[in-house]
């Protein structure tokens, strides 16, 4: 993405014709192990290319430049402190699944999971089991306090709960989007899970 955003340019100003290059090779080097040293190019040439185009393109790219970064800390750091996270690099885009599932997996279900901070002691099993809900931190504890579920992520949502030794993790109702609709219809049988006993 960087470097199709970086061949975009309209060659007319210098931020689009030199910094988002520049950009896409900084952010080319810190996943290729240049270390902290090319971590804070890429922030430098990122912050040197906003507001500075004759358009809004070089806005935009350093925006996503930025959203790279404060969204992908933890992969940019092994990248940065070990050279790279392990993770085979296939140099493209996943296709997505089949339409029945991608649709299925947008589907809010009008439930999120929340942690009780009283009660959680770390143990990382809820990570486990819905990492795509919930990571943990550099602390040891979940990073994500409340993560909307949705409905292909019910059944395991509920079970880590059941599993939470601390029973620290609940299930409960997502506030309602404006317009005080709620995101799905109510269900006959769906309950919200308490205490995660049964």
């Amino acid at each position: 993405m960087a470097n199709w955003l970086a061949a975009e340019t309209a060659g007319q100003c210098g931020p689009c014709k030199l910094g988002l290059p520049a950009a896409a090779g900084g952010l080319s080097d810190v996943i290729n192990g240049g270390g902290p040293a090319a971590l804070e190019a890429l922030r430098e040439v990122t912050q040197a290319v906003k507001g500075r185009g004759a358009c809004k393109h070089p806005d935009g790219s350093a925006r996503f430049f930025a959203s790279t970064l404060s969204a992908f800390t933890d992969d940019l750091a092994a990248h940065v402190l070990h050279g790279g996270c392990g993770r085979e690099t296939v140099g493209v885009l996943p296709l997505p699944g089949p339409v029945g599932q991608e649709a299925q997996e947008s589907i809010p279900s009008g439930e999120k999971l929340a942690v009780d901070w009283t009660l959680c002691q770390g143990h990382g099993i809820c990570a486990e089991i819905v990492p795509e809900l919930i990571r943990m931190g550099a602390d040891g504890y979940p990073s994500v306090a409340e993560a909307a579920v949705p409905v292909h992520l019910q059944g395991r949502a509920q079970r880590a709960v059941r599993r939470c030794p601390a029973l620290a993790l609940r299930i409960e109702q997502a506030p309602a989007p404006r317009g005080g609709k709620p995101a799905l219809p109510p269900g006959g049988d769906r309950k919200a899970l308490g205490s995660g006993r049964g």
